[in-house]
């Protein structure tokens, strides 16, 4: 396996995909960083602009990774569907288990490796235009990791949940829909009933336990409804939960 988690990578690291990526990370980091400035010469300086305070707005926005991560999960997957009755030198002996968890994996390290590059460019970027402000302090780089910390079992289950859809339909269309349907509008629909005016009690119950809920509550240590140890929870079962659905379909698809 380690063979093939590692060719997939590496192949995943050339594409003009990861590119695309990296362009959008570092595109992000400097208009949030620019959006700051601006403020800071219409309004003058004040809380809010300051150099530390990106980094709690860039703990508001740990949901958007999130919503990515199926074409992280589609950077691995490649083009074609993967067939297990072709084999190679990479994939030869591998079940199918066993090239379905290897993909995954795979997802896994490019996500970590976007992960750090986006750490990066958001600390450069910072100190680059909010010279003035001096640099962030320790205590607030620490306060911001413990927060991705925290984010990062969701972002796993985000890129299993991706890679679900991916092995499911062999048209790419209906994986991308089908992963924005359960991530993104079933999410949104259960928050649209739970809050006002409808408050209706099913829903608000249902809320307490979507992935996109728990994201919104990481900035905010001191909100009574903030739960690490479920956030935690619900990244491990949607993992699980979405892997054991990816692999079963994969190993019972039949193939010419």
């Amino acid at each position: 396996m380690g063979k093939y988690i590692f060719h997939e990578f590496n192949r995943a690291l050339h594409r003009r995909y990861t590119l695309f990526y990296i362009i959008g990370i570092f595109a992000l980091c400097l208009i949030a960083n620019a959006a700051v400035v601006g403020f800071r010469t219409i309004y003058g300086t004040n809380e809010g602009t300051y150099a530390y305070n990106l980094l709690v707005y860039a703990t508001w926005c740990f949901v958007i990774p999130y919503y990515s991560c199926i074409f992280i999960a589609d950077a691995i997957f490649g083009k074609d569907y993967p067939n297990p009755m072709i084999k190679d030198k990479n994939t030869n002996g591998l079940s199918r288990t066993q090239l379905y968890l290897s993909n995954l994996i795979a997802a896994v390290l490019l996500a970590v490796v976007f992960v750090v590059i986006a750490f990066i460019f958001l600390l450069a970027t910072t100190a680059l235009f909010q010279i003035k402000d001096g640099m962030i302090t320790g205590y607030e780089i620490r306060d911001f990791l413990k927060k991705m910390v925290i984010a990062v079992p969701l972002w796993i289950a985000g890129i299993s949940m991706g890679n679900m859809f991916l092995f499911m339909f062999e048209k790419k269309r209906w994986a991308f829909v089908g992963y924005f349907t359960v991530t993104l509008v079933i999410p949104r629909l259960i928050m649209l009933f739970a809050a006002e005016p409808f408050k209706w009690a099913v829903f608000r119950f249902l809320r307490t336990y979507t992935i996109t809920q728990n994201f919104s509550l990481i900035p905010y240590p001191a909100d009574p409804a903030r739960n690490v140890p479920l956030t935690i929870a619900l990244g491990v079962i949607f993992t699980i939960i979405s892997t054991v659905i990816g692999c079963v379909y994969y190993n019972k698809k039949k193939f010419k």
